[in-house]
């Protein structure tokens, strides 16, 4: 972990840096398409939380990214240790919270838990203005697997526009700078 980093951070610290990758989006009303992902976690020395980053575009036929599809952005932060449990195996449990907002006029607030170098959230509110988007709920996991755990891999269930929580995003990718 980075030593300026706050202590609190050191169950996160797996995540800072830039990922890059690709992916796969669809949704009830939304053909399946590649998308090409960009991740950034980053925090500011003392303070106790990451900011979040993520923009997202269609990938053309030629492989190369084309139209923005998805941008969002927000801060992630863990629970003091005060605040932790520990799982029946006795693995310590860290409780996080996080908040992310998109340009398409929602916000949506996470409790989760953080374990292993995986975290697992799901919406405890998610609100939206008069004309955005009306998502209702979310799940998301992230996590790093593959032989040297270098691959950060996330899936996002969504449930929008009438619909019940569903496969919406998912992505493998490789961290690219700080942190690597």
């Amino acid at each position: 972990m980075d030593a300026e980093a706050h202590p609190d951070l050191a169950k996160l610290s797996f995540l800072i840096g830039h990922w890059e990758g690709v992916g796969v989006a669809g949704y009830a009303d939304v053909e399946e398409f590649q998308f090409g992902q960009e991740i950034e976690f980053t925090h500011t020395a003392g303070l106790p939380y990451l900011a979040f980053t993520s923009r997202a575009w269609r990938m053309g036929a030629d492989g190369k990214p084309g139209e923005l599809v998805a941008e969002e952005s927000g801060y992630w932060r863990a629970r003091p240790d005060s605040e932790a449990g520990k799982r029946e195996d006795g693995e310590q449990v860290v409780h996080l919270e996080a908040l992310i907002s998109h340009p398409e006029g929602f916000t949506e607030v996470y409790l989760g838990n953080v374990f292993a170098n995986r975290v697992e959230m799901h919406t405890d509110a998610v609100v939206h203005t008069e004309t955005g988007i009306d998502a209702t709920a979310s799940h998301r996991l992230y996590g790093l697997f593959g032989d040297d755990r270098d691959t950060l891999g996330y899936a996002w269930d969504l449930a929008a526009r009438g619909h019940s929580l569903r496969s919406y995003m998912s992505a493998q990718l490789k961290r690219t700078g700080a942190g690597a």
